[in-house]
């Protein structure tokens, strides 16, 4: 029995099907079955119940999964750590990002490829939050809102508030805003956006940090992108975060409505299964993003403090 079958097994097991744990290892299905069926036939039990939809763990793969799975990440840990004393640090990570969260962290992340360009990142859009980590095969995740999962670890990273948009165009189209109440006249835009907050029906009343108002939209979304994009094509008025508009407030391909209006908090989190059994480019990851951010955040309150 060796590691290339075990890891065939546990990337079967992780993404559901030969053909995409054959992608995932750049090889032919054919292969993977084959490797698959002689390793159940050295364990003398089978490991996975075929269907022509869908593909499970039978009971026994569901063991062999558990027992195995830890034993192969203490051992590419164990190499890494060996190889990574004489060599600069490789391998590949996995990461989800709810859409839009390319847009909050892509300056980090394209200066952590810069520095480290032996580490190659494979990034997912995905709309589950940290539940894809399992389904995907991720070992990492960025998520919003309180994690309600204690089998996984959340470290803060950043956080936003958001405010409201229009483009000039629309503005130009519709009654002026002078308060508030002026918005009920208004086209407004809503996005369930978040992992959690995309199974729940969108609140009609937009929530602020000293008042709240009863909305009805013109129109919903499934996440920011769309949101964005209506908001810029003068669709109406959205709320979205204030660091992701700032290059179209600046060429004035938007305009913030009511400044003083801006919500609540949003954080955003790093979500990981478990620090225990990382390679040590995970956590390279994991430390030079936090130590990135926190360097702006210290910045931003040093400006503060000097104005």
């Amino acid at each position: 029995m060796n590691t290339n079958d075990l890891d065939l097994f546990v990337a079967v097991a992780k993404l559901g099907s030969f053909a995409k744990a054959a992608a995932s290892f750049d090889t032919r299905r054919a292969l993977v079955s084959r490797r698959i069926g002689e390793l159940e036939k050295q364990l003398g039990t089978p490991l996975f119940i075929r269907t022509t939809r869908a593909m499970s763990l039978t009971p026994s793969g569901e063991l062999f999964l558990e027992q195995v799975e830890p034993i192969l990440n203490q051992l590419y840990n164990a190499t890494h750590t060996i190889k990574n004393q004489h060599t600069q640090i490789e391998g590949k990570l996995r990461i989800g990002l709810l859409p839009f969260a390319d847009k909050l962290l892509a300056t980090q992340i394209a200066d952590f490829s810069f520095v480290y360009p032996q580490v190659q990142l494979d990034v997912f859009t995905i709309t589950g939050g940290y539940r894809e980590i399992t389904r995907l095969g991720l070992d990492f995740v960025l998520d919003v809102g309180q994690l309600d999962d204690s089998s996984f670890i959340a470290k803060k990273l950043i956080s936003f508030k958001q405010k409201l948009f229009a483009s000039p165009d629309y503005l130009a189209k519709n009654p002026s805003i002078n308060s508030i109440e002026d918005l009920q006249a208004h086209k407004l835009l809503a996005s369930r956006s978040g992992s959690r907050s995309a199974e729940r029906l969108i609140d009609n009343r937009w929530h602020f940090t000293d008042t709240s108002i009863d909305v009805k939209h013109k129109v919903t979304t499934s996440d920011f992108n769309s949101l964005y994009s209506f908001c810029l094509a003068g669709a109406g008025i959205a709320q979205l975060p204030s660091s992701i508009v700032l290059e179209d407030l600046i060429n004035k391909r938007l305009v913030n409505v009511l400044p003083e209006l801006e919500t609540e908090q949003t954080d955003v989190y790093l979500i990981y299964p478990s620090r225990k059994h990382m390679t040590s480019a995970a956590r390279l990851f994991i430390d030079y993003i936090h130590q990135a951010l926190e360097g702006i955040q210290l910045g931003a309150v040093k400006m503060r403090e000097q104005r």
